[in-house]
């Protein structure tokens, strides 16, 4: 008995693995992620987009599979667009990049086969639409984000100024005065100018034949680098050192300028102040000498003879010794003192 069930858990076991085994020839599995094409005999019939499990005729029918998210190509420098001319004649590099899905998985397999076909289209397509806009513009709107008009302060160069600016930059021209008004653009308009044609061109002749369906799909277009090529960038960058090195040596000169403004008015100020300052202390040493005086004018005139008397006195005392001999005549007023003492020694 025991051999029975035996027996018959294997044969259980065998056709379960026959049907597993043949279940791949038959049902086909589609996930969230990816979209299936059912090929007979190497063409496709019908596709399936929502996921679940799915028939097919064995041995007559295979499955391609294929992702239905969004798929990126660019951004490498190996994809690098060089010596692109804009409207205004500057050299640029630029590196592109775009997002594409299979909208038609049939036509897809039809068209392109590949996802390595179908991502050359997309690159063609791309850079065909990015030259084709980038050459119509100038280089100020490829690297503004908005269209608003730029103001650029207005700078006046002085004659010595200008001499080294163009002895440094040859042949730049300079740009030191605000630009004329003109039309304005901004990135985002090109980017957007970019998208349409490169959809219009996977839509039309330029890039399928009238009628015919591709499969896939434009998302979206952009630039993720723009660059001047080495040149070009060598001589923007010796414009921008010329320029500012022009505005640090205006801006030098003006300081000097000033400073030595303001030297001049404060060495002016200091000899205002210094002549007030003399001019006052003259008139305060005139009424201080003018006091001084009337208070010896007013002390000779109070003491009187007495002064002239101490002043004699010392007069004698500088002048006359043991040995002094003086010839004067008796009305002389320097022998007035010793007349006065002669008469007052014999009181004595």
């Amino acid at each position: 008995m025991s051999r029975k069930i035996a027996q018959f858990a294997v044969s259980i076991v065998a056709v379960c693995g026959l049907i597993l085994l043949a279940a791949q020839f038959v049902v086909y599995i589609v996930d969230q992620r990816e979209l299936a094409v059912v090929m007979r005999f190497g063409e496709p019939v019908r596709s399936q987009s929502r996921p679940g499990m799915y028939f097919k005729t064995p041995f007559i029918e295979t499955v391609r599979k294929f992702p239905s998210t969004l798929q990126f190509w660019g951004d490498d420098p190996a994809e690098l667009l060089p010596d692109l001319p804009t409207k205004d004649d500057k050299k640029i590099e630029i590196v592109p990049w775009a997002v594409w899905r299979i909208s038609d998985p049939i036509a897809f397999v039809k068209r392109m086969r590949t996802l390595e076909n179908a991502e050359n289209r997309v690159a063609q397509f791309a850079r065909g639409a990015i030259r084709d806009v980038i050459t119509v513009y100038d280089l100020e709107d490829l690297v503004r984000s908005t269209n608003r008009e730029m103001k650029m302060a207005q700078l006046e160069f002085d004659e010595e100024s200008m001499t080294m600016l163009q002895e440094a930059l040859p042949d730049a021209e300079l740009m030191v005065a605000a630009p004329k008004s003109k039309g304005l653009v901004g990135r985002q308009a090109i980017l957007a100018k970019i998208n349409a044609v490169a959809h219009e061109s996977l839509e039309t002749k330029e890039g399928a034949e009238a009628g015919d369906n591709r499969g896939i799909e434009l998302v979206d277009v952009g630039i993720s680098r723009i660059d001047f090529v080495d040149s070009v960038r060598q001589t923007t960058f010796k414009r921008w050192i010329a320029e500012r090195e022009a505005i640090s040596t205006l801006n030098i000169k003006e300081g000097e300028e000033r400073k030595q403004e303001i030297l001049n008015k404060t060495n002016a100020e200091i000899e205002k102040i210094q002549g007030e300052g003399q001019r006052e202390a003259s008139e305060m040493r005139g009424r201080a000498d003018a006091e001084v005086i009337k208070r010896y004018a007013d002390a000779i005139g109070e003491v009187g003879d007495f002064y002239t008397f101490v002043r004699t006195l010392e007069a004698y005392e500088k002048s006359i010794d043991q040995s002094t001999e003086l010839i004067l005549t008796t009305d002389n007023g320097f022998l007035k003192q010793l007349q006065v003492i002669g008469e007052a020694a014999p009181a004595q």
